[in-house]
């Protein structure tokens, strides 16, 4: 919700990529789409639409199958369609480079536990589609997080807010000014 404000824009006009369907991410994201349909008054069938979900067998999509999809990741299973055409690994995955390719995301939240999975691609690829990304690197302890904040802040440029779920040392934006901490979340701030 601070970045939210901070952007001056509201929850349901972002594009959510989540990195790790597990509980953690899941729970995210009813909460997130929950808040959309409460906040924003926009109908629950349309706020699913907001969010791409990425697990262990890349983008969850149709072409998954009743095997792979879990029940309670249906309502964000992602249409096939949509992904035509969009390069997929050796294993025929949508991986997370190009769902943020295609998706160009405002929010991108990593509860993964796959440390370094935010690398500098993917960052800069957020960057270039966005003014500014709201990236959320939640995986605990921090020897699992997705991105360290100082990656964050030099793969974007700067321009990233930045909510960390575990205690990282301070650090600097382009222009000088540092974290603000709170309660063990970073919040990257240009005021």
């Amino acid at each position: 919700m601070s970045a939210i404000g901070v952007t001056q824009s509201k929850l349901s006009e972002q594009r959510y990529v989540i990195f790790g369907a597990g509980s953690a991410g899941l729970g995210i994201t009813h909460q997130l789409r929950d808040s959309i349909v409460s906040i924003d008054n926009v109908p629950q069938e349309e706020a699913n639409k907001k969010f791409f979900l990425v697990d262990k067998y890349g983008l969850i999509k149709e072409s998954l199958g009743d095997a792979l999809i879990r029940e309670d990741v249906r309502p964000y299973v992602r249409p096939d369609g949509e992904w035509e055409g969009v390069t997929t690994d050796e294993e025929g995955k949508v991986r997370l480079l190009e769902v943020v390719r295609r998706v160009k995301p405002t929010v991108l939240i990593g509860c993964s536990t796959r440390a370094g999975a935010f690398d500098e691609d993917v960052l800069k690829c957020m960057a270039e589609g966005c003014e500014r990304p709201i990236v959320l690197p939640l995986s605990n302890p921090s020897r699992l997080v997705e991105a360290k904040p100082k990656d964050v802040v030099e793969w974007t440029g700067g321009k990233a807010l930045v909510a960390t779920g575990s205690p990282f040392p301070p650090v600097k934006l382009p222009n000088g000014k540092e974290y603000v901490y709170v309660a063990f979340l970073f919040f990257i701030f240009d005021f």
